[in-house]
Order: structure tokens, then sequence, then C-alpha cells
């Protein structure tokens, strides 16, 4: 049955607009609530209604670091007073412990190491990375799931 004859139940844009992956991609915009998870365990990461994990500094202190899961919205509290621009030595799941610190990646803006977690909004959940510097604000996904996610900053919208 043709789209212009009776009793079709499709829509002009499914007739005229072919589906395409990039079709399906969800936008993220800016203050949007992200569940956040532990690349390692998968178990939530969400505290309250903060992301917590455990810190280590340079100097082998260990406290804890409270984000905010809204995206661009870069509230943060901490028990450890860090210097800006100050770098720590490693972010863990509180949970499992494990080190989500990404081995051979950098920061864009500098040349700080990379944490990454697991963030889902809906049914998608994907790589999120962030840097480890005091004060640093820049964060991405994976530039392999660009096509399943758009964040609000991004040169597409």
């Amino acid at each position: 049955m043709s789209a212009d004859q009776p009793g079709n139940k499709k829509r002009w844009h499914e007739v005229v607009w072919k589906r395409h992956r990039y079709n399906d991609r969800t936008v993220l915009k800016s203050g949007s609530f992200l569940s956040a998870y532990c690349p390692h365990c998968e178990g939530s990461l969400i505290d309250g209604e903060m992301i917590r994990l455990q810190t280590l500094t340079q100097e082998g202190q260990v406290g804890h670091l409270e984000l905010s899961p809204y995206l661009n919205v870069f509230e943060r509290r901490s028990d450890i007073q860090l210097p800006a621009g100050m770098e720590v030595a490693d972010l863990k799941c509180p949970a499992c412990g494990a080190s989500l610190k990404v081995a051979g990646r950098s920061c864009e803006l500098g040349d700080a190491h990379v944490a990454c977690l697991m963030v889902g909004i809906s049914n998608v959940r994907v790589p999120f990375f962030f840097c480890m510097r005091e004060g640093c604000t820049w964060h991405q996904i994976d530039p392999e799931d660009e096509h399943r996610i758009i964040l609000d900053e991004s040169l597409e919208l």
C-alpha cells in the first residue's frame, strides 16, 4: 500500500525522511540529569543528589569528590582541598574501588589525565570523559558514540 492511499497509517515524514542512525540520536541539553555508572562494576555512582567518587591526591591523601550529575553544571564538593590547577592522582569507584583514570588519554585543554564513567539518559549509556585537574571543565563523550548522543554544546546543533 502506498503512502497516498487511504488506510495507510504512515505519516508524511516516514515516507519522505529516510531513517538513518543519525536520526536516532539523543540530544543532551545543558542541565540534563545524567545517571552515572562505574564502567567496571556498572554500579550507580549517584549518592543522594550528586555523583560520588573516591579521590586520591598526588600526596596519597584519600577523600571523596562529589560532582553535579547535571550536564554543564560544574558544582563540586570535596573533603580534600586542592589548589586550582592541581591534578588528582586517581579517581575511583566507591563501590568496587576500580580506577576511573584512562591511560593514554589526556584533557584536550591541557596535558592533565582524564577519568571516565558511564552516563545514561533514557535507555542509552555511553562513556563520558572529564578532566582530573581542579577547576577544568573539559568533558566529552567517546567520539565512537557521537552517532547515539549529541552534547548540547556540539557544533552539530
